[in-house]
């Protein structure tokens, strides 16, 4: 993990050096710049109030690289916006439950029929007051805003501990692992900034986006 901490490091610096302009997405809301890094005591107190172990991978990078800023679509998050269910309206009463498994093992949906001029005021209230319930997302650490509603999470609390999933419902996509990265069908947080990373620099080097 420290041969990964430093590469990631370096292909940072690298990309932050090719960037000047800011092209990538979200480059022009972190700056590729990162927020102060934690200290393993602040972490393990933020472990304690929320009854959790955080997966090393994730504590590591907020030890030795930053606790949010350059990252993914707009940037990381401070692990204490990780709380939040909905990153975009942040509200202190509308909490994930990190002390909680995370419940799903497969690509989760609800199905509420198909939507009629009949039924429309009565799917639309069904689907506000059992889609959005935070108990779909306990265990979820929300680590980047996707926009228009997604997040990216990391799973603290669960059989899926130390993945990486999406929280789409906004687009009535459900929540689901693998954040977009192909050929992958779990990843873990340092795979995936790596993975950023390396994708923003082929897209740099050669016009080319890299899977793996």
């Amino acid at each position: 993990m420290k041969e990964q901490i430093e590469r990631i490091k370096t292909k940072f610096d690298r990309l932050k050096q090719l960037d000047k302009n800011f092209e990538v997405f979200g480059s022009e809301k972190h700056n590729y710049l990162f927020n102060r890094t934690k200290s393993e005591k602040e972490l393990i107190d933020f472990e304690k109030s929320h009854s959790i172990k955080l997966p090393i991978q994730y504590k590591e990078f907020l030890m030795k690289i930053g606790n949010g800023g350059a990252g993914p679509y707009y940037g990381l998050e401070p692990i204490e916006n990780g709380l939040f269910a909905d990153l975009d309206y942040k509200d202190k009463n509308y909490l994930n439950d990190l002390s909680k498994p995370f419940p799903h093992t497969e690509h989760w949906n609800l199905d509420f029929g198909e939507v009629t001029d009949e039924n429309e005021d009565e799917y639309f209230e069904q689907k506000d007051k059992e889609y959005f319930q935070n108990k779909w997302a306990n265990g979820l650490l929300r680590v980047s805003n996707f926009g228009c509603g997604v997040s990216m999470n990391l799973v603290v609390n669960g059989k899926e501990y130390g993945n990486l999933w999406v929280d789409d419902r906004c687009n009535d996509q459900g929540i689901y692992p693998n954040p977009y990265v192909e050929n992958r069908d779990r990843i873990t947080f340092l795979d995936w900034y790596e993975h950023w990373i390396d994708n923003e620099l082929k897209e740099k080097t050669t016009g080319n986006t890299v899977y793996n």
